[in-house]
């Protein structure tokens, strides 16, 4: 009796032990669902610009005028390459060739007054001459009058038409100064070239910024387009995560807040805003993936580009 009443005892315990936890929630499992979570990816920090910078002629270098490291200016010279006698012979040539035409352009205006009085001039004895001859005709309508008379009359037409042209532009033949002006601006379009192939030999900093990779050296001979410094602007700072996959980019938008954190500076928290979601896609081991870019608002002297970087988009 004892034994029975002992067994009852201990099978109530445990079915109160089961009920109670069958009825319990989990609270990992509630905590868990609650916590809301955003897409995370990995980025590489860059300058906010970078910009590489060639010669656009090929030959040798005569001069390296920057160091690496160095912090430039814009329309600062960076180095020059040596130049050729032909270059400098054309240089010589156009300015010749442009100098002579703006002379001819400047005697033919200067001679605007004289060439107007002798038009007028001209007229008045062409009249004279026509004149005579219908005198002499009159007199006497010989065949060879009466040619002569028709000389004058034409004579005179010329003359008049002369006149009338110059008159118009103001003592210049129009046709003669639209070639002498066209001559000059053939001549000035040459000197240009010429003195632009000369310039091309000194190479120009397009921006201010730092020069990277400045290895350049004198004597060594370069193609046309090579790039031979890279120019870096790191005023300020983005990072770029190219491993946002088609069903997380459409999770983001431009102006988005993010967290970035540096593996490198693992205890400093950057803010930043997503500023470009790129519209072409790239297929990287199966997936399509879209490059993200996002500017950082905060700089730190220990920052270097390339650093490993994670990003966290805020939902």
């Amino acid at each position: 009796m004892k034994k029975l009443s002992l067994s009852l005892i201990v099978l109530a315990a445990a079915a109160l032990i089961l009920s109670a936890c069958a009825a319990s929630p989990t609270p990992a499992a509630a905590t868990a669902a609650s916590v809301p979570q955003g897409v995370i990816a990995e980025g590489r920090l860059m300058p906010v610009n970078t910009l590489d910078v060639s010669f656009s002629l090929s030959g040798q270098v005569a001069e390296v005028l920057v160091k690496d490291g160095e912090t430039v200016s814009a329309g600062q010279a960076l180095a020059r390459l040596n130049g050729s006698p032909e270059a400098q012979a054309a240089l010589a040539r156009a300015q010749q060739e442009a100098q002579a035409a703006q002379l001819a352009l400047d005697n033919l205006k200067a001679a605007a007054e004289v060439n107007l009085a002798q038009a007028k001039l001209n007229v008045i004895t062409a009249e004279k001459a026509l004149e005579t001859a219908r005198t002499n005709r009159e007199e006497d309508a010989t065949d060879e009058n009466k040619a002569i008379e028709v000389l004058a009359e034409a004579k005179l037409a010329q003359a008049q038409d002369t006149l009338s042209r110059l008159e118009s532009g103001k003592g210049v033949d129009p046709d003669l100064q639209a070639a002498a002006e066209a001559r000059l601006a053939s001549a000035d379009a040459a000197l240009t070239s010429a003195q632009a192939a000369i310039a091309a030999l000194e190479l120009k900093s397009p921006a201010a910024g730092t020069l990277v990779d400045a290895s350049l050296q004198a004597g060594q001979r370069l193609a046309a387009g090579q790039p031979v410094f890279t120019l870096a602007d790191f005023s300020n700072w983005v990072v770029e995560t190219d491993n946002l996959t088609e069903a997380d980019v459409v999770k983001i938008s431009l102006g988005q807040k993010v967290t970035v954190t540096l593996d490198a500076l693992p205890e400093k928290t950057l803010e930043g805003e997503v500023t470009h979601i790129n519209a072409r896609y790239e297929e990287k081991r199966g997936d399509i993936t879209y490059t993200v870019t996002v500017t950082l608002k905060q700089t730190d002297p220990l920052m270097r580009w390339g650093m490993t970087a994670a990003v966290t988009f805020a939902r």
